[in-house]
């Protein structure tokens, strides 16, 4: 076992003279989407909901492992500014249930800056698919991810933050800049909240700025 807390559990599992690195979290109920059954590892978070608590790291508790999961997020799953949008809710917006009540869009990347910064020798201590990606190009990625998150947090209705941004198809929305100013400027985004248990989202009628059934 290599960290146990109260909520979180983490340890490597051996087989066959391989290894994994397993994690394990109390479920908080409060998701975007419902859990997902896979066929290893049982009933799991979908992968929005585990990016967004990603996320959540990088505010305190950021470590090397958590900044590379997020830019593998931002990367494989959906822009780092929507997930930054989706983790939490301004104080203007409760008592609605949101990721974490306590932080905006722009405080948590006003800690993303200070926090994620990171040196070689730590990413060596990760194990990766092939050889230890460089540490200054990783930082200048992350610059650019920042620099677009800015851009995507400026263009968002702030009404809506707290909210899982999704296409006109209810997929996770990935567009940026003009194409983000257009779809917004058109009513085809579609602003899903998250809520005990989860839910998939379902179109209803299409105003602007429509809401997740």
């Amino acid at each position: 076992m290599l960290h146990e807390r109260p909520t979180y559990a983490e340890a490597v599992v051996l087989k066959g003279g391989e290894s994994i690195v397993v994690q394990w979290t109390c479920d908080s109920a409060y998701r975007f989407f419902p859990l997902i059954e896979h066929p290893d590892l049982g009933l799991t978070l979908h992968p929005f909901d585990s990016a967004t608590n990603k996320t959540l790291c990088l505010v305190g508790r950021a470590e090397v492992r958590d900044w590379v999961d997020v830019m593998d997020c931002h990367r494989l799953l959906q822009p780092l500014g929507y997930l930054i949008w989706a983790a939490c809710a301004p104080r203007a917006r409760l008592p609605r249930r949101c990721k974490d009540p306590f932080y905006n869009p722009m405080s948590i990347l006003d800690e993303a800056r200070r926090s994620a910064r990171y040196t070689q020798t730590e990413l060596a201590e990760l194990a990766f698919d092939g050889s230890v990606p460089d540490a200054a190009d990783l930082a200048r990625n992350w610059k650019g991810m920042l620099e677009q998150a800015d851009e995507i947090v400026a263009l968002l209705p702030p009404e809506q933050a707290g909210c899982c941004v999704l296409g006109a198809d209810l997929e996770l929305y990935t567009g940026t800049g003009g194409a983000l100013a257009q779809e917004l400027s058109q009513g085809e985004l579609t602003f899903h909240e998250g809520r005990i248990g989860g839910a998939w989202p379902r179109f209803l009628n299409r105003p602007p700025h429509r809401h997740g059934g």
